[in-house]
């Protein structure tokens, strides 16, 4: 009983948090900028609101329809809400290197591979694709795709709080506020597979803890998004910064620039042999201007 109503508090809680969040983020200053984030909160409560309607409303069709359609809602949303988080990863990966243009390029191209190559990977572990069902392969994919959403969140987090000083990211800033509540995400996620893989029971205490992150990592973003932005300052980086010759490095990567012609060296042979006519002239000038 005191389990039921406690995941009954934290659901509801849950869903009153994301749609308060999605009525902050509706401000012009928010959505603008962080329209991914905004866009996520949205998906979020209209999906929290149609499963409550399934779970609580009244029956307007049989049980069985609600229950598909409940099935239906919850993988379709998971699905959008994982293509929606990763453009929020990049994002917030974006503002928080903005002032480094090179990295921010090419590590936007790394996050999209890796989640590219997650869903490949998951693909590829279905050996007979034409006796497996769709709804099976579809509910793998979300799987996959939520974990490897896990990994980069947190890649992410460790790369910020790793690399905020050498970036000028102060802990008050709202892309490293919004890292550490994908983090926290992240590790919801993560639990939550892990709980399922050891087939944990549904009543278990362990359940509580993956709905407890997830509040945790909204209350996160909402304290971020009410406080006012600290203003960054501009990097002044020394020339042989590590920081500052990746970010060359970076930007130079996928840029042809000005092209220089470079000339074949010859062979040593052939050098060789170059020196040796050059001093057999020299030596047949000199006996020459003696004679």
């Amino acid at each position: 009983m005191h389990f039921s109503l406690a995941q009954n508090t934290l659901g509801y809680l849950d869903d009153l948090l994301t749609i308060s969040l999605c009525l902050v983020f509706f401000r012009p200053s928010l959505r603008r900028v962080h329209s991914s984030l905004f866009a996520y909160l949205a998906v979020r409560s209209v999906s929290a609101l149609a499963l409550e309607f399934l779970m609580h409303g009244p029956l307007l069709a049989s049980p069985l329809a609600y229950t598909k359609a409940y099935f239906v809602v919850w993988y379709a949303s998971s699905a959008v809400c994982s293509i929606l988080l990763l453009m929020v990863c990049l994002n917030t990966y974006r503002q928080a290197v903005s002032h480094l243009p090179g990295l921010a390029r090419i590590g936007s191209a790394v996050f999209g591979w890796t989640f590219a190559a997650s869903l490949l990977v998951a693909l590829s572990s279905f050996t007979s694709i034409s006796h497996t069902a769709t709804s099976d392969i579809f509910v793998q994919l979300v799987g996959q795709a939520t974990r490897s959403l896990a990994m980069i969140e947190l890649c992410l987090l460790a790369f910020l709080s790793i690399c905020m000083n050498a970036i000028n990211l102060p802990v008050r800033s709202r892309p490293y506020g919004f890292a550490l509540g994908l983090g926290v995400f992240a590790a919801a996620d993560w639990l939550q597979s892990f709980m399922m893989a050891r087939q944990v029971a549904m009543d278990s205490s362990l359940q509580l803890i993956p709905s407890i992150l997830a509040v945790a990592a909204l209350i996160t973003w909402g304290t971020y998004a009410l406080l006012p932005e600290p203003v960054r300052q501009p990097i002044t980086l020394p020339v042989n910064s590590t920081v500052y010759r990746w970010n060359q490095i970076a930007s130079a990567l996928g840029h042809r620039g000005t092209q220089v012609a470079v000339q074949p060296q010859p062979s040593f042979f052939l050098a060789d042999v170059e020196k040796v006519v050059e001093r057999a002239f020299a030596r047949t000038a000199a006996n020459t201007k003696q004679s």
